[in-house]
């Protein structure tokens, strides 16, 4: 099979990822060009200071509101609003409202996530 069908938001298993390097070896899903996860916060969630060493990341903010941390600048998302960052961008978030949203990585590198001390 070449192609799957799927619920973008029905990946728990995963963590969200929905496509990604990190699925058995005959999964349609499995690549290692990039890798596609839906995340669902809640008001008060917090993403840990974290960084990227071989992919860039795209974070998609599809409904709510966040404010992201990057490098020591603070950057608002709301709803319809992307966030790009390329790779040894520090990030960390905190949803200020219930949210949902997209993030993108390129390569899909599963090991390639490197976690501060907050």
């Amino acid at each position: 099979m070449k192609y799957i069908k799927g619920q973008y938001n029905n990946h728990k298993d995963t963590k969200g990822w929905f496509v990604g390097d990190f699925f058995p070896g005959d999964y349609p899903a499995k690549t290692a060009k990039f890798e596609i996860c839906f995340h669902e916060h809640k008001k008060g969630d917090i993403v840990d200071p974290h960084l990227h060493e071989q992919k860039v990341e795209l974070i998609i903010i599809f409904k709510g509101k966040a404010k992201y941390n990057i490098d020591g600048e603070e950057v608002e998302l709301l709803g319809g609003d992307y966030l790009f960052m390329q790779t040894y961008s520090k990030i960390s978030a905190v949803f200020l409202e219930d949210t949902q949203l997209f993030a993108i990585h390129a390569p899909s590198i599963p090991t390639d996530k490197v976690t501060f001390e907050k």
